[in-house]
């Protein structure tokens, strides 16, 4: 028995982007799925077909991405909601997480790792691997695509893009108000989560597995 292909719908308000992603995502030989695709909150919902995966601009007019969450989720109460981001602020992260958000996807990665984050959302939707919904997720992570289903909490995620960007444990520590030693403990858990020995290494196994883009962070 064939089971049917999951669906996806992108919901941005940049024509050139969401085609683009669209095109990208409908080529890719890792991603298997119907492609879908709306201007905003109100056009998405009024679609008729059914969601695996809700890719949602967290920023677009009107009723922009944050106060959609609602809207998609009561339209598709199954689907996984994950931001499509241009800037990865800690706030507006938490703030799109206790909206309901399953989890986040920068704008600026590159096309291989952006396909690779949707068919690891995809494989975890119904029809694809037997998940229980009724079962609570962790909603404040950012889905690693490698070391099996292990996850890594958000602040794990800033900091190793401070890593990434050549910040010392100082300097973390200094931007975001926490002691060194929190810093080191936080680096320790990085490193470990990746199977690595150095931050060079962590931040190199972070890219191949498309966490960080291959792009250094801007």
């Amino acid at each position: 028995m064939t089971l049917p292909l999951p669906s996806v719908v992108l919901v941005d308000d940049h024509p050139m982007f969401r085609k683009g992603l669209r095109m990208m995502l409908s080529t890719s030989d890792m991603v298997q799925a119907h492609i879908h695709e709306a201007s905003s909150v109100e056009e998405a919902v009024a679609l008729q077909c059914w969601a695996d995966l809700v890719l949602l601009d967290i920023s677009m007019p009107g009723c922009d991405g944050l106060a959609g969450i609602d809207h998609v989720r009561k339209r598709w109460p199954r689907a996984f909601v994950v931001m499509l981001s241009g800037h990865d602020h800690p706030e507006l992260m938490k703030d799109a997480v206790r909206q309901g958000a399953s989890g986040f996807m920068s704008k600026s990665m590159q096309p291989d790792a952006i396909c690779a984050q949707v068919q690891h959302w995809l494989r975890r939707s119904p029809g694809m691997e037997p998940v229980s919904r009724s079962k609570p997720v962790n909603l404040c992570t950012v889905p690693p695509l490698a070391h099996g289903e292990s996850e890594l909490p958000v602040r794990q995620y800033e900091v190793l893009k401070m890593l990434a960007k050549g910040y010392s444990n100082k300097a973390i520590a200094r931007q975001f108000g926490l002691s060194e030693h929190t810093i080191r403990n936080q680096v320790a858990s990085v490193l470990k989560h990746f199977g690595a020995e150095t931050r060079t290494q962590a931040v190199l196994n972070a890219q191949r597995s498309g966490v960080l883009p291959a792009m250094p962070i801007k």
